[in-house]
């Protein structure tokens, strides 16, 4: 077979099959045209790396913007600072795209550092692009069944590229001081966790490809996808707070809108990830029983482990149940914290002390809502993880009573998020955070309502999983505040709030956590993967 030789699809293809296909092409656009404007940002930083002539034109960029004055053409800052930044100028402001506390810094870090740096930055920036082109299209299920060599050679491609480029970011971030890079502490974690997990999560894929576990495969390629998918959708946010603010804000800074999309970057990218596999699994015929039961028979050590693990879990729970209690209800807010003048700013103590604590019936909605949703949760883990009951025993008032929970912490915390309002240097991210919990606690609370009336055992397990994860999201903020307070960080960071920052961004880690129990969940089992 030839690499353009297509398999035949059905004649009768439905409407949403169409609809779909139309939103995997224009995301897939989206992600080709980001490729391309980092594959040009590794060209320009290549070019530019110890380069005096670069560092004057983009400090006096800077000095420009700062003052007001004309900036140049499009096409005369694309060639010393990138297409992309161009393209942000030109939906936002001079101020907000060039001027400080923004991207003008490392922009002029990068033509003044060493030039080994510079081509550790540059390689970086162009193979992520180039996994941005020829990944964009891995996961559109049409694609894969009508050009299957097609999609081994992109894949090909696409491994080769994103283990070079995560090499390339760790050799970077060896040889760049934490207080040179670009946000400083809270990226240089971010990035070391984004390149551990991008190589971990690439070798699974590879690891489950060469035992022929097809649905694994796909679901650790699309987790993967998901973590290298924070740099498109962190330049594309950066675009749309400069668009808005712009009309709305133009007081803003670039750096304010980096805290709002920083602050649920790593989350969102991987529910991206989770989406397009759970899309790819819709997409997919349902095997038989006998069958569905002879491939769980390959992941019994899995499943050993994920009984352990749900003992853990349910203490877990009980945790966050008591946490919740003391820090919601005996004693809000985060003046009352120790140690919370020295970790957390001012503005944001003083925000959050507003809208959460200074009003008492959405806040006891909400411990009351998270304690009846973590009772259902437990009794969920109990019966449908640690012990393995007959799905009758987690598929009734306690699977319910955690769904209706949910959508009541959600829709609590986008009223705070709306609160709390947008990102600024004295509040961070404002109240992005809490818009993004609760977006994504009501929409897998929805799915779990939804999994429940259609009597979907499997389904129920895993997106009550998620809304287990989501309810115990904030109780963790006030364990994990104290061991990024006492991890030792330089005084410098502390003082800006970067211990305040990698304990918030921490809490929707765990939706990791319920992803990797979707790759080899009963629903995914359930799949004939292709």
């Amino acid at each position: 077979m030839s690499l353009s030789a297509p398999v035949p699809l059905s004649s009768s293809t439905p409407l949403r099959t169409w609809l779909l296909r139309a939103v995997a092409l224009g995301l897939a656009m989206a992600m080709l045209l980001y490729g391309l404007v980092a594959i040009d940002a590794g060209v320009v930083n290549f070019r530019s790396a110890g380069s005096a002539e670069v560092a004057a034109k983009r400090i006096a960029l800077q000095q420009a913007a700062e003052k007001g004055q004309p900036t140049g053409t499009p096409g005369e800052i694309a060639e010393h600072s990138t297409v992309g930044i161009a393209i942000l100028g030109k939906v936002s402001s001079p101020t907000y795209a060039y001027g400080e506390r923004g991207l003008s810094e490392p922009l002029i870090h990068y033509a003044t550092m060493p030039k080994a740096n510079g081509i550790a930055l540059s390689l970086h920036n162009a193979l992520a692009g180039t996994c941005m082109l020829f990944g964009a299209l891995q996961f559109w299920p049409a694609f894969r069944r009508r050009f299957p060599l097609w999609h081994r050679a992109f894949g090909a491609v696409y491994l080769i590229a994103a283990q070079s480029a995560m090499i390339a970011a760790m050799v970077y971030l060896v040889r760049t001081p934490v207080a040179d890079i670009y946000d400083q502490l809270t990226f240089y974690i971010g990035l070391w966790g984004l390149a551990v997990g991008v190589t971990l999560s690439l070798w699974m894929a590879i690891y489950s490809m060469l035992r022929k576990q097809i649905a694994q495969h796909q679901a650790w390629m699309s987790l993967n996808y998901g973590m290298l998918l924070t740099a498109p959708i962190q330049r594309y946010g950066w675009l749309a707070f400069g668009a808005f603010g712009e009309r709305f804000a133009p007081q803003l800074r670039q750096l304010e809108g980096n805290y709002a999309v920083t602050g649920m970057l790593v989350p969102l990218c991987v529910m991206i990830g989770y989406g397009l596999f759970t899309i790819n699994r819709w997409t997919q015929a349902d095997r038989p029983a006998a069958a569905k039961n002879k491939i769980a028979q390959a992941f019994t050590t899995h499943a050993r482990i994920g009984r352990l693990m749900a003992y853990g879990g349910l203490l877990t729970l009980l945790a966050a149940a008591a946490t919740t209690v003391e820090h919601l209800v005996l004693s809000p807010g985060l003046s009352v914290l120790p140690h919370a003048a020295e970790w957390i700013p001012a503005g944001v103590i003083h925000m959050e002390d507003t809208v959460v604590a200074g009003h008492a019936l959405p806040r006891l909605l909400f411990a009351l809502a998270t304690l009846v949703g973590l009772a259902g949760g437990a009794q969920l883990v109990w019966s449908g993880f640690a012990t393995a009951q007959p799905a009758s025993r987690y598929m009734g008032a306690g699977s319910w009573a955690l769904a209706f929970s949910g959508m009541v912490v959600g829709a609590v915390m986008l009223i705070w998020g709306v609160q709390m309002g947008m990102p600024s240097f004295a509040t961070l991210a404002g109240g992005s955070l809490y818009l993004f919990g609760g977006a994504i606690t009501l929409l897998f609370s929805a799915l779990l309502a939804f999994a429940l009336t259609q009597g979907r055992a499997a389904w129920v397990k895993e997106w009550g999983l998620f809304v287990v994860a989501c309810l115990v999201a904030t109780p963790s903020f006030y364990w994990s505040l104290p061991m990024m307070g006492q991890a030792g960080f330089d005084a410098q960071f502390v003082q800006t709030g970067h211990v305040f920052r990698l304990a918030s961004y921490g809490q929707w880690m765990m939706l990791i956590g319920a992803f990797i129990y979707a790759i080899y969940s009963e629903a995914t089992h359930s799949k004939l993967a292709r």
